[in-house]
C-alpha cells in the first residue's frame, strides 16, 4: 500500500524558459598529452553563460561539467556515490496486490530488470511503517530499494511534526525498530525522509526538518546501521528554490541530492517541455549552488501526453539517455509510472511509449553495475 495522496509540485503556467547546456570556455592545461580542466574557472564561466541567457556555438558543444572530483569509469559503483559513469535505471509502480508482481510485469514488457525500485512508507506502527514490508526483501535481492519514509500515519490521515521526531519521542516505538530491521536486512538500501518537504506547510519549520532528518540518521548510525545511503529530495521546481538551502541537513548527513522533474503539459496548463528542458533547470541550480560534489538522483520523473501530438510522449522518453550523458552528476533515474492525485497520467501508455522507454532502458549508459551486497 502506498500513501493515499501523491503531492507533486505545480509549476507556474508561464515561466521564462532558459535552457542552457552547462558548458564553459575553460583554461586548458596541456601537458604530456593530457588535458586538464580547472573546475573553479569552469564553474564561474559556466554560470556567467547561464546568467546571460545565451550561448555561443562553442559553448554548446561542451558537456556539462560539475566541480569536484571525478572517478575513472572503471571504478566500482558504491551505494553512496552510484556508478562512476552512467546512471542506474529505476521505477516506481503502484503495487497491485503484490509490488513484486507489479515490478516484474513491467520488467517483462520493457525487456530488462530495473536497478532501483521505489516504495513509500509511513511512520506508523502498522505494516505501512515497516522497513521492509511484504515482498520488498525479495525485490531487493537483485535490485536496490529506495524507501521514501514519510512523517505521516496514513490510516489516521495525520502528520507527525518534525519537532516531535527530533525530540526523540519516537525513537523507541518507530525509529529504532526500523533501523534494526534495515540492519538485519543487510543489503544496501537508499532511504529518503519526507521528500518534497518544501511543500509541507503543517510539519514545521526548515530548522525542524533539518533536526528531524539529522536525528533519524544519527539513530541509525548509533545502532550500527551501515547499509544505508541517505537521499535528500526536493521538488526540483525553481519556484521553491529559495527555500531549498534552509532545508539542507548538511553534507555529513546527505549522500544523494534528489529532485522530481515532471513534464505536466496539458494536465496543468503548462508548456510542453522536452526531457532536457524538464530536468535541466534544477540540475543547473544545484551545480551553481555548491552541490556538484554529490551524486544526483531523479527519484521521480515522467511526462504527460500531448493531445495534439500523439507521438510526442514516446519521443520524450527516447531522449532520456542522450540528455543524461550531458548531465553527469545524475547517477540514477526512476520513472514514476502512476497517476497522481489530480489525475495527471505519467504511465507508460500511448502510441509507441512503452517501446520508446524500453529502447531507452537498453542504452549502455543506463546499464551499470549495482553496488556490492546484492544477490
Amino acid at each position: 500500500m502506498t500513501r493515499g495522496k501523491r503531492r507533486l509540485a505545480r509549476p507556474r503556467g508561464k515561466r521564462r524558459n532558459v535552457w542552457i547546456s552547462l558548458a564553459a570556455a575553460a583554461i586548458l592545461l596541456i601537458g604530456g598529452g593530457v588535458i586538464y580542466i580547472k573546475h573553479d574557472l569552469v564553474e564561474r564561466v559556466v554560470f556567467s553563460v547561464l546568467d546571460r541567457g545565451e550561448k555561443t556555438e562553442e559553448e554548446s558543444t561542451l558537456i556539462a561539467t560539475a566541480p569536484g572530483p571525478r572517478r575513472p569509469c572503471d571504478s566500482a559503483p558504491t551505494l553512496e556515490q552510484g556508478p562512476a559513469c552512467g546512471a542506474w535505471w529505476g521505477v516506481y509502480v503502484p503495487p497491485e496486490g503484490s509490488l513484486r508482481r507489479s515490478v516484474e510485469s513491467l520488467e517483462r514488457k520493457v525487456g530488462r530488470t530495473f536497478d532501483i525500485v521505489f516504495a513509500y512508507h509511513d511512520m506508523s506502527t502498522t505494516e505501512n511503517g515497516e522497513l521492509l514490508r511484504d515482498d520488498e526483501p525479495k525485490i531487493g535481492r537483485e535490485r536496490l530499494l529506495l524507501l521514501g519514509w514519510e512523517s505521516e500515519r496514513w490510516e489516521l490521515g495525520d502528520n507527525i511534526p518534525w519537532a516531535t521526531i527530533a525530540s526523540g519521542r519516537l525513537d523507541k516505538e518507530i525509529i529504532d525498530p526500523q533501523a534494526k530491521r534495515i540492519k538485519k536486512y543487510g543489503k544496501p538500501v537508499l532511504i529518503g525522509f519526507d521528500g518534497e518537504m518544501e511543500l509541507r506547510e503543517d510539519s514545521g519549520t526548515p530548522a525542524d526538518y533539518v533536526a528531524a532528518y539529522r536525528h533519524i540518521v544519527d539513530r541509525f548510525r548509533k545502532l550500527g546501521v551501515d547499509n544505508v545511503a541517505w537521499v535528500w529530495a526536493v521538488t526540483g521546481y525553481l519556484d521553491y528554490s529559495k527555500r531549498w538551502k534552509a532545508f539542507y541537513p548538511g553534507d555529513d548527513y546527505v549522500d544523494w541530492i534528489s529532485y522530481d522533474p515532471y513534464n505536466f503539459a496539458h494536465c496543468r496548463n503548462a508548456p510542453w517541455r522536452s526531457f532536457e528542458e524538464t530536468v535541466r533547470p534544477a540540475y543547473n541550480w544545484f551545480i551553481r549552488n555548491g552541490f556538484g560534489h554529490k551524486p544526483f538522483i531523479l527519484s521521480e520523473y515522467g511526462t504527460e501526453s500531448d493531445p495534439d501530438r500523439p507521438k510526442a510522449r514516446g519521443e520524450w522518453y527516447k531522449d532520456v539517455p542522450r540528455t543524461l550523458k550531458k548531465m553527469p552528476n545524475i547517477k540514477a533515474v526512476l520513472q514514476w509510472n502512476a497517476v497522481d492525485s489530480e489525475g495527471c497520467d505519467f504511465t507508460l501508455t500511448g502510441p509507441g511509449v512503452l517501446d520508446s522507454f524500453a529502447q531507452a532502458g537498453k542504452d549502455p549508459y543506463v546499464k551499470q553495475q549495482l553496488p556490492r551486497g546484492l544477490k
